[in-house]
């Protein structure tokens, strides 16, 4: 099989030498001349760069590639993505060549250039989780599109991706510019899981008084049994880290954040198609409040300091609470592509959508069978449900910041026990007459129920 290759950063660099240890043929440019020797030198000590072709321009490498041609695009998402496809129009791709945008692009994007160049080639889109170890030994891959250039390349990037009992971590998991749109949901889970991580330890290092090493080992014990997760594992080992004076690594970073932007989109998507996923939305606005101070309102968003009280926190109920609040993120990130799909008519396939994410990818964990499972197995975690609602309680009154863990129980608890929503109807139609709706159906205003002789003004 022969494959193109445009970008050679940290991520393309890495997926190439995947590919040719795959057994494929690759047809590798960049625009930096030295990535491509780097790529080449790092093949030749592997002893595979007979397999390995660096070209200078991308018409030499539409040149070298057979009719019809498979192109991977690894290049920073915008309007880069449309440079690199109108060069590639003008190299010589033709109508039958497939390219497949691999980058974090915005599915809109995806959408629009499906429309755009769909009489000069296929336009085919895919996510991939991982990073660089994930790209270099097996990534979860979420494609998209029904393009036949798939149906030539699919079965070598199902060797490409990870695997987990025995299946792939590639899929096609919809139509369209899906496979972005899941990846994108991929990160606002991810945004939230590292941020309730964080903060589960903040409740035990400042809330219980334990230091980084002791919160490595209670994290490390939960990675041995159903918690096992790349993220908890991952957070454990930062924690042991120590430097040769016996400093915490954490101790010596900034709180400051950073973000990329998919957790922003992953917002931005859920508030247009009115689907609520509270603890994906907390995680991103609690990195944006590690940066107040680089604000326009840095001013009228700085505080001062306040103390903090220490609890008792029974280490079983938080690992029930964190396994409950986990389950939710998840769900909510599920719903959330979900109503998308019916949206676009995309079809997502959730089971496949899952299945990429059981290996290689950034959140994967043992526990996403019992997310397959659905809302009745939620309904039946009582005991977990009420460590969630005990935890939260006892970490508020630490006075410290808990925005997934606190949003996370507010959702749960919003979709399961009586709603507040009657009052807010009424102050909708008392001041703007936007009608309300009474438990038999009926659409009306407050006046029309109850004699009101004058309203406050």
């Amino acid at each position: 099989m022969q494959v193109a290759l445009v970008g050679l950063g940290v991520m393309g660099k890495n997926l190439a030498l995947n590919l040719i240890e795959k057994g494929m043929t690759l047809v590798a440019y960049d625009k930096n001349p030295e990535v491509g020797a780097e790529l080449l030198s790092c093949a030749q000590s592997l002893g595979m760069a007979e397999r390995l072709h660096i070209v200078s321009d991308l018409g030499d490498m539409i040149r070298r590639l057979e009719t019809p041609r498979s192109i991977l695009l690894l290049v920073p998402a915008g309007e880069l993505v449309d440079k690199v496809c109108s060069d590639l129009v003008e190299a010589g791709v033709e109508k039958d060549d497939i390219i497949v945008d691999c980058g974090n692009s915005n599915y809109k994007d995806g959408i629009a250039r499906k429309l755009k160049y769909q009489n000069k080639f296929e336009f085919a889109t895919m996510g991939i989780s991982g990073g660089a170890e994930g790209a270099r030994h097996g990534p979860a891959m979420m494609a998209s599109g029904s393009e036949g250039g798939w149906e030539r390349i699919e079965p070598w990037f199902e060797k490409v991706a990870a695997s987990y009992n025995n299946e792939s971590c590639f899929a096609r998991v919809g139509q369209s510019a899906s496979g972005h749109f899941v990846k994108m949901v991929h990160n606002g889970i991810e945004y939230a899981l590292m941020q309730l991580i964080a903060e589960l330890y903040q409740l035990l290092r400042l809330g219980t008084g334990r230091s980084p090493k002791e919160v490595a080992e209670i994290f490390e014990s939960w990675s041995e049994g159903k918690l096992n997760s790349y993220l908890l594992a991952i957070s454990s080992h930062i924690l042991s880290l120590e430097t040769e004076q016996g400093e915490s690594l954490v101790d010596l970073i900034d709180n400051k954040v950073g973000a990329k932007g998919t957790g922003l989109w992953t917002a931005q998507n859920a508030l247009e198609l009115g689907i609520a996923v509270p603890s994906l939305v907390a995680a991103v606005q609690a990195r944006h409040l590690t940066n107040t101070i680089d604000t326009p309102a840095a001013k009228e968003m700085t505080y001062a300091n306040k103390s903090t009280q220490t609890i008792d926190v029974d280490l079983d109920e938080l690992k029930d609470a964190f396994y409950f609040a986990s389950l939710l993120c998840y769900r909510q990130g599920l719903a959330l592509i979900k109503g998308a799909s019916r949206a676009h008519q995309w079809k997502v396939d959730l089971n496949k959508t899952l299945q990429t994410w059981r290996a290689g990818c950034i959140i994967r964990a043992d526990y996403l069978d019992d997310i397959a499972e659905g809302v009745e197995f939620i309904d039946s975690l009582e005991k977990p449900a009420l460590a969630l609602r005990s935890i939260t309680g006892k970490a508020v009154a630490t006075g410290l910041s808990f925005p997934v863990l606190g949003a996370t129980q507010t959702y749960i608890a919003t979709l399961s026990t009586p709603s507040n929503g009657h009052l807010v109807q009424a102050q909708r139609d008392y001041f703007g007459e936007h009608g309300i709706k009474t438990h038999s159906g009926e659409t009306c205003h407050l006046t029309d129920l109850v004699d009101i002789e004058a309203k406050v003004r």
